[in-house]
């Protein structure tokens, strides 16, 4: 089924795919400063939720500035971990804000790893795919991808039958240039979850970079059929319409 000669073929356009295949949530977006408050994450709010994660970062504010230095200053006055949580989500949420995925992610992975929790692995990894999808060098998009795919991993151990992280972990391998496992993961994403849109797709993508156009067809068009979102059908159209006459003829 999977053909070595696809990689070289399809690797960018693998890559640049990726904006129309994950979906974001976000967890940052809270009023007031985290340090007054306990850290804690929100639900995942489905597969059509999402945040655009993919704006070029701004140079910070000076308030911003400001403000990390002081959060950096506190952190090396506190000695226990668990008190730590806090000024992470702070700094998570200024460089978020600022879009400077690739810090929000270092400071999110630290957190998870102190948490252990479900839902700061995969905030942990949406942020290091932001980083990946604003970014142009190959190596460093490949770099913050394997980032990704460890915090998913982590995120399947605690829960192995989560299909939306299972949908998202097969796209870091699309990036990764792994297609046998990327149809792997969304292989268990269908099976435990028959109807997931965006599984539904993404195997629709991954068919049809494979050069199995025809089986391609009905996974595209089940994510269409099951899709209660404008926003997602606008999503899945605009790829059937950009691929029609290759999928169609």
């Amino acid at each position: 089924m999977f053909h070595r000669g696809f990689l070289a073929v399809t690797g960018l356009l693998t890559i640049s795919a990726l904006v129309l295949v994950i979906y974001f949530d976000s967890r940052e977006e809270h009023s007031g400063s985290v340090l007054s408050r306990p850290d804690m994450p929100v639900d995942r709010q489905g597969p059509g939720a999402f945040t655009d994660l993919s704006e070029a970062p701004g140079p910070l504010r000076p308030e911003e500035k400001e403000r990390i230095a002081y959060v950096s200053a506190a952190l090396d006055t506190v000695s226990f971990e668990r008190a730590r949580l806090p000024y992470y989500g702070e700094l998570i949420r200024i460089y978020t804000g600022a879009a400077r995925y690739s810090d929000a992610a270092m400071w999110s992975s630290r957190r998870a790893a102190q948490t252990g929790i479900h839902d700061d692995y995969v905030h942990a990894a949406e942020l290091h795919i932001a980083a990946a999808r604003r970014n142009n060098d190959e190596e460093q998009i490949k770099g913050e991808a394997k980032k990704a795919e460890k915090m998913y991993i982590s995120a399947l151990e605690l829960k192995p039958d989560d299909p939306d992280v299972l949908t998202d972990l097969a796209v870091v391998y699309m990036i990764l240039l792994q297609p046998e496992k990327s149809y792997s993961m969304l292989e268990q994403a269908l099976t435990v979850a028959p109807d997931h849109v965006r599984a539904s797709f993404n195997m629709g993508v991954l068919m049809h970079q494979m050069g199995n156009i025809s089986e391609s067809i009905p996974f595209f068009e089940r994510s269409l059929l099951l899709s209660r979102d404008p926003e997602w059908e606008a999503v899945v159209q605009g790829y059937l319409d950009r691929h029609h006459h290759e999928l169609y003829h």
